[in-house]
């Protein structure tokens, strides 16, 4: 049995962790390539929810237009 003070993490806890790095890292990967394109994005202050539609319209366009995230 392990103790709390342990600094060593289990397998599945380090896979786990792998998977959400993994995951984290496209979607930074994608905010950055649309922030980058996109200067709009940059200093936007409506509401969080709606930000979502406006990302995602963005990244259609990005998309279509450019090839950059196929």
């Amino acid at each position: 049995m392990r103790s709390f003070t342990s600094t060593r993490t289990d397998s599945a806890s380090w896979r786990t962790n792998r998977i959400q790095n993994a995951l984290r890292a496209v979607g930074e990967r994608a905010n950055a390539l649309l922030k980058v394109t996109f200067r709009l994005l940059h200093n936007i202050t409506i509401d969080p929810w709606k930000i979502g539609l406006v990302a995602k319209a963005a990244l259609v366009i990005l998309h279509t237009e450019h090839r950059r995230t196929a």
